[in-house]
């Protein structure tokens, strides 16, 4: 009998640490709830403030008039009027989509594997590492400072869509035109030249990014592969592309964005010439199915080849 009522204490003892257990946890989860949402208030406020409450204004501008009067601002209702001028008036505006998507086709992917093979060789180990480094990320510093301003004013007031006379390659041509060249083998060399300022103008963060992803693949997988007996091309594919591969497809949505909100892109310089006109509805309008465009683009990107590749060798450990 007395082991009886020893065992029942026993178990309610038991019991009763586990209900003040749980009660201790429960505390901890509420208090650890709390902080998340304060340290994500400053985000949410700021999407609201500065992106939710903007969009729904910008689709309800896009079914309006947007008249100046002595009162102010006036809105008239005219339902798809807006949409229907930009895909079946405009003559300008669906070329400008289509030249766009076209242009990225085939410069995105030269862009991503530009990145990459730049982070590969800057991963070594040489003289002047350092250097070469900063001087591929130089163009991200500048992009952030004065000089782009200038820039984008001249692009924008030149309507031509081509960079400031700082970067043109006018006094190179001179030269070589002035050396006894041909006009077509200068005009060749001068598009080659422009083309890799280009490509390397829009690839500073790309590398950056690529750059850190292979500093995080550890040493020891390499030394294991080398052991195994595996050749430079199958460490590639099967360690060092599989484990870069959430940052590559990173890098591919950064290089769309990038190269949809450029200053010389011909639907960016629309949207400025519209508003400048005092077209703020249409201008709304062209910005909002630019948005859809490119947002649908990203989101097909997660159904692409490169995409479905990249999934199965995360899941076959990159031997298939």
């Amino acid at each position: 009998m007395k082991n009886n009522t020893t065992a029942a204490s026993g178990h309610t003892e038991l019991n009763t640490k586990k209900k003040a257990a749980g009660k201790r946890r429960s505390g901890l989860m509420e208090r650890q709830s709390r902080n998340g949402w304060f340290f994500i208030a400053p985000w949410l406020l700021g999407f609201v403030c500065f992106f939710a409450i903007p969009l729904v204004k910008s689709l309800y501008y896009t079914f309006t008039k947007i008249s100046i009067t002595n009162d102010g601002l006036t809105f008239q209702f005219v339902g798809l009027e807006n949409y229907l001028t930009a895909f079946t008036v405009d003559p300008d505006f669906v070329r400008a989509i289509l030249g766009s998507i076209g242009n990225i086709v085939y410069q995105v992917p030269i862009i991503v594997f530009f990145s990459l093979f730049i982070a590969l060789i800057l991963k070594q180990d040489f003289h002047g590492k350092t250097l070469m480094r900063s001087i591929f990320f130089l163009p991200v510093i500048i992009s952030s400072g004065v000089v782009i301003t200038i820039l984008k004013e001249n692009v924008f007031a030149s309507g031509t869509g081509q960079a400031a006379s700082l970067f043109q390659t006018g006094v190179i041509t001179e030269l070589l035109i002035k050396s006894g060249m041909g006009l077509p083998l200068v005009k060749m060399i001068t598009t080659t030249v422009g083309a890799v300022f280009d490509l390397t103008w829009r690839s500073g963060v790309q590398i950056l990014l690529l750059l850190s992803a292979l500093h995080t693949i550890p040493d020891s997988m390499y030394e294991a592969a080398r052991i195994e007996g595996a050749t430079e091309w199958e460490t590639f594919w099967k360690i060092t592309f599989v484990l870069i591969s959430p940052t590559l497809i990173m890098t591919i949505i950064y290089s769309i964005i990038d190269y949809f909100t450029d200053y010389s892109n011909k639907v960016m310089r629309m949207i400025v010439t519209y508003v400048n006109q005092g077209r703020y509805e249409y201008s709304t309008t062209i910005s909002i199915i630019y948005f859809a465009v490119v947002l649908q683009l990203i989101l097909l990107r997660g159904q692409s080849p490169v995409q479905t590749r990249i999934q199965r060798r995360e899941l076959t450990g990159g031997y298939k």
